[in-house]
């Protein structure tokens, strides 16, 4: 079931993450009461902003990530309850900003941050949540994490200006997509695990397996995105759904489908969709079947997923492992699902 109670209605994302939840449910508990209780740190003025961006966090992956990577048996370590509510600070600000660059006027099944209250505010609000994300990052013993969160956050930023410059670029290929989704998507997850290994203290190597773990599982979780953008509805994702077509972003789906058209198929393609206001969904969704690009797609996502399952052969006999093992598992069943 969703950790919220407007979630409940039947949502792919909701699917099995009670498997999750059997091992990361008290640390999830934990994860929400720190961060409830980091709305008093800001100002009385924005209080109540914070709390509507911060009340429905989703599945809140990004922490578990951090806790599954640095996992022991026994009670979760507040150092990791911590850890995690930083990660999720600043993957919430991206996201608050995320809509405003995309117009998206739906987030969690709600109103948008920008929706509600003004892009003004949500950029602004935004960056108030950076700002405590690396206040709480620095309190730690190590530098390791300021210094480790303030290189990802930049990466995350650069990610989506390279996209931004991307936009509507026909010529977009694969390994332009790649880097775009590694800077804005993956790196977040890296990190999360990368750190959630490191405070969790294992090895230097564990620490860097974990993070190429994160790499692909964040890189699969970019193309499941991407997927649903196109394939799935906006009552199942709870999100504005085809933003990305809407703003001229290329994403995986297009990409393969522009590589499988033929010169006439791909002109008249484009020609319709830089002449229409709205998405052409129809003719989007005939080519898609037609050239059977869910397939394709689902090729993809997949060797991200084994790629990221291989990281970890070297260390099966760690607690931390078989945790990771069934996020892999969670993730891939939700693309199932939506295919």
């Amino acid at each position: 079931m969703s950790e919220n109670p407007q979630d409940d209605k039947p949502s792919t994302l909701a699917t099995d993450f009670s498997v999750i939840k059997a091992h990361a449910g008290d640390y999830l508990e934990a994860v929400n009461e720190y961060i409830g209780e980091q709305r008093k740190a800001f100002e009385p003025e924005i209080r109540d902003l914070v709390h509507y961006c911060l009340e429905k966090g989703g599945k809140r992956i990004r922490p578990v990530l951090v806790y599954f990577s640095g996992y022991r048996e026994g009670e979760p370590d507040p150092a990791l309850v911590k850890l995690g509510t930083v990660i999720e600070l600043v993957h919430t600000a991206t996201l608050v900003h995320d809509d405003i660059i995309d117009d998206a006027s739906v987030r969690h099944g709600r109103d948008s941050v920008m929706e509600k209250y003004g892009s003004s505010v949500a950029v602004l609000l935004g960056d108030a949540l950076f700002s405590h994300a690396l206040r709480l990052a620095a309190e730690f013993p190590t530098v390791e994490v300021c210094r480790e969160v303030a290189a990802s956050t930049r990466t995350v930023c650069t990610g989506e200006i390279h996209q931004s410059f991307r936009r509507g670029d026909e010529k977009m290929d694969l390994a332009s997509y790649y880097r775009c989704i590694e800077m804005k998507t993956a790196e977040l997850f890296r990190v999360a695990c990368h750190l959630g290994a490191a405070i969790g203290g294992y090895s230097r190597e564990f620490i860097n397996a974990s993070g190429a773990y994160g790499y692909h599982l964040g890189t699969a979780y970019q193309i499941f995105d991407d997927y649903a953008d196109i394939f799935s509805t906006e009552e199942r994702m709870g999100k504005t759904l085809n933003t990305d077509i809407l703003k001229g972003k290329f994403t995986l789906p297009i990409i393969l489908l522009l590589e499988s058209l033929n010169s006439t198929e791909k002109e008249k393609f484009l020609e319709e969709l830089n002449n229409s206001e709205e998405v052409p969904v129809d003719t989007i969704a005939t080519l898609m079947r037609t050239h059977e690009i869910k397939g394709k797609v689902m090729d993809h996502f997949n060797q991200q997923i084994q790629r990221g399952s291989d990281v970890l052969n070297p260390f099966g006999d760690l607690p931390a492992t078989l945790r990771l093992r069934e996020l892999l598992s969670f993730v891939s069943a939700q693309i199932e699902l939506l295919a």
